[in-house]
């Protein structure tokens, strides 16, 4: 049977249409999932008192803590935290609690469980939660690294002598990616790959940077996307020297690591009263165990995670 061609034009019209309307409302949705994830304080809002003891729980998993990092970068990941507990115990009358887990999982694992007053990691390991468990998380200040940088980036990389030089060329290419856990290796990326119309020959999914980079080193891809400090600060360094890789493109940045707070938990004056402590011992204040110039008012970041038109 010929279809007539006013029908054929028709059907190809109405087809567009869906595929259109199913990107909008997939745009629509993750868009519409989160707001600032920033603490700002209302406008009249005062710290509570330093005449009470304020007592906040917080898990602990970051990349440069001595007690969450791998033994096999202790050299680096040494930032320790009992010297700004106690001067936040008796300058400020801040009783902070820290209970450190070393695996991302068991961490993430324990705040489905709102068994904490919040948490201080990568942002959207507490943050992916929220849409699911309607925690009302907000971010009162950011840990700068050791090099005093705030932000978080993931890098497509490539070996040094592949024949890839651009993000375009990716098409085509076999590329190991990272899991909807991880914002900065999957979430991102995958913007970019859809914004860039950019479709790999074959996407590998894996949950940590070290899985993608030991594909990319043993030739099983051709492509890898890995958090920017992964080559230096990572199980990683075992095996494989930055110089052996390089970056074709870079995602948008997002913040590091953050202090992030159950305002469902901690009442605003409360919050604000940690905010307080933490900025004012920082910068020259900041503890030698820091690592780093310590803490900074937390910066406007508002996640949009990579949802596909198929996602209902």
């Amino acid at each position: 049977m010929t279809i007539p061609k006013q029908f054929q034009f028709s059907f190809i019209i109405f087809a567009a249409c869906a595929l259109l309307a199913g990107c909008i409302n997939a745009n629509n949705k993750a868009a519409d999932l989160y707001q600032e994830t920033a603490f700002v304080p209302s406008a009249n809002a005062q710290p509570s008192a330093q005449d009470s003891v304020l007592k906040i729980s917080l898990a602990v998993n970051e990349a440069y803590c001595l007690k969450t990092a791998c033994s096999c970068i202790a050299d680096l990941s040494a930032r320790e935290y009992d010297q700004l507990v106690d001067i936040l115990l008796t300058k400020y009358n801040i009783d902070l609690q820290l209970t450190y887990y070393i695996e991302e999982y068991e961490m993430v694992d324990s705040l489905r469980t709102k068994a904490f007053d919040g948490v201080i990691c990568k942002p959207w390991l507490a943050f992916m939660l929220v849409p699911e468990y309607k925690i009302d998380y907000k971010r009162v200040a950011d840990l700068l690294d050791p090099s005093n940088n705030q932000w978080l980036t993931g890098h497509f990389i490539v070996k040094i002598e592949s024949e890839i030089k651009s993000m375009k060329e990716i098409t085509g290419k076999s590329l190991a990616i990272g899991q909807p856990d991880s914002y900065e290796k999957y979430h991102l990326p995958m913007a970019m790959l859809k914004e860039g119309k950019i479709t790999p020959k074959e996407t590998i999914y894996k949950a940590s940077c070290l899985e993608t980079l030991n594909m990319l080193h043993e030739n099983e891809v051709e492509v890898a996307v890995i958090s920017d400090y992964s080559l230096t600060a990572s199980c990683a360094v075992d095996f494989i020297t930055p110089n052996e890789f390089r970056s074709i493109g870079v995602t948008a940045q997002m913040p590091l690591c953050s202090v992030i707070l159950d305002m469902a938990k901690v009442s605003e004056a409360d919050a604000l009263r940690l905010q307080k402590a933490l900025l004012e011992i920082s910068g020259d204040s900041a503890p030698a165990g820091l690592l780093s110039r310590g803490f900074v008012s937390p910066a406007s970041w508002i996640p949009v995670p990579y949802v596909t038109a198929e996602t209902k």
